[in-house]
């Protein structure tokens, strides 16, 4: 395919330029989220291409990582996300503590409120003796609400479930089961959850610790909830800078059922949200949707010609991100951060950074620079048995300059 053309690209490694910075490092690693957009990946965007109290929008927040650097070098973070779960993270990601809460009312549980989910299969995910136990925590957290709190309840929830701690989408694991099975003979769970959720809290505030001794300044706005595809934004940012979901793999809601159902939603919520996941979303509003690119249409004949199945998963994935894209650039006065891996569509591997370029110079922005990242530490979903083994090698930033 005649797709490598004109584009600068540079070899890069992301680590290598911060090998000071871990991806957990300050609060990055407060809470487990697939797929996270690594710190050291923003802080080299933000280094080299922002200023001190900029604006810097991020359409595809996930574990809100923009949010975090942008606070962590006196930049502002707008963290938009279709999961809820963004703002209960970032909430506590953000957090500057003044002292250590007291966590002590969650030792005696005899009397303790109890807070009973809305989402119906809640039960199917917890033996009874847990679920009552967890009840309470979580009771006794909505009378004293702490953001801290709340995500050592998370862990501790997803902990003591039957979803299996190694696989992101939630799924119960003939391996999970047994470690339950062995902690119900055992007796005494309650002590063992207890214990659990104190080490996690720990944790947890030694991470908002840390973010507090590097916090630099800047204000960090996250809204979870939003349909991205057809959110407008009412003012003008410095920045976009974000890593949209990689091609096929879209599942961020039903990854976090367990947790959608601690924070209230019910089962009509998550069934809503989770309709509208891209690539799975309903393609309505998307057929008249344009994509200015040559490289997009030979892909989607190949795709057509090998795997026809998977045509309209490949067009309204494209054309929701560049959708994203193209409305928000809009408000973009300076630059454009793209930050995508080469997954694959069954084993098809489109050039996304060229289909978002070639796009987007259609609609007011110049290509500056793509980076391309040859992942060494990890590769990531590698050895799977279906038609991307290897899973995905290479991660590119693209850089994109508004003509504004």
């Amino acid at each position: 395919m005649a797709t490598e053309k004109r584009y600068e690209k540079e070899m890069i490694s992301f680590r290598d330029k911060y090998p000071q910075l871990t991806t957990t490092y300050a609060s990055h690693g407060m809470y487990y989220y697939p797929a996270r957009f690594i710190p050291q990946v923003v802080r080299y965007f933000i280094d080299n291409y922002t200023k001190e109290k900029e604006w810097i929008i991020d359409p595809f927040a996930g574990s809100g990582t923009v949010g975090v650097e942008a606070l962590l070098t006196n930049r502002n973070a707008i963290c938009l996300d279709l999961n809820p779960v963004i703002e209960p993270l970032l909430e506590a990601k953000t957090y500057i503590p003044k002292r250590q809460p007291d966590i002590s009312i969650y030792f005696n549980l005899d009397n303790a409120p109890i807070y009973k989910p809305k989402w119906s299969k809640i039960e199917e995910w917890y033996p009874p003796e847990f679920l009552e136990i967890l009840e309470k925590l979580w009771g006794i957290f909505y009378e004293n609400p702490h953001p801290l709190v709340r995500i050592a309840l998370f862990k501790t929830s997803r902990k003591f479930s039957l979803a299996d701690d190694q696989v992101p989408k939630i799924f119960r694991s003939k391996k999970k089961r047994k470690q339950i099975e062995e902690l119900l003979k055992k007796g005494n769970y309650e002590r063992t959850i207890l214990d659990f959720f104190e080490k996690s809290f720990r944790a947890v505030y030694k991470s908002s610790v840390e973010f507090k001794t590097r916090y630099k300044g800047g204000e960090c706005i996250a809204k979870g909830s939003i349909d991205i595809v057809n959110y407008e934004l009412d003012r003008d940012v410095n920045h976009l800078l974000t890593s949209p979901p990689y091609g096929m793999a879209h599942e961020y809601i039903r990854s976090f059922k367990l947790e959608l159902a601690w924070l209230g939603k019910d089962d009509n919520e998550i069934r809503e949200l989770t309709k509208l996941e891209i690539p799975y979303r309903n393609n309505g509003i998307l057929e008249k949707f344009e994509i200015h690119s040559k490289t997009y249409e030979e892909y989607r004949k190949l795709i057509e010609e090998k795997k026809p199945k998977l045509v309209k998963v490949y067009e309204i994935y494209f054309k929701s991100v560049l959708k994203v894209f193209e409305t928000l650039g809009k408000n973009v006065t300076d630059y454009m951060g793209i930050f995508v891996g080469n997954a694959t569509f069954s084993g098809i591997m489109p050039h996304y950074d060229i289909i978002f370029t070639e796009h987007l110079e259609e609609h007011g922005f110049e290509h500056v620079k793509t980076y391309v990242d040859i992942i060494k530490a990890r590769k990531l979903f590698k050895n799977r048995k279906n038609a991307s083994p290897n899973g995905i090698e290479t991660e590119s930033l693209v850089i994109l300059k508004s003509k504004r």
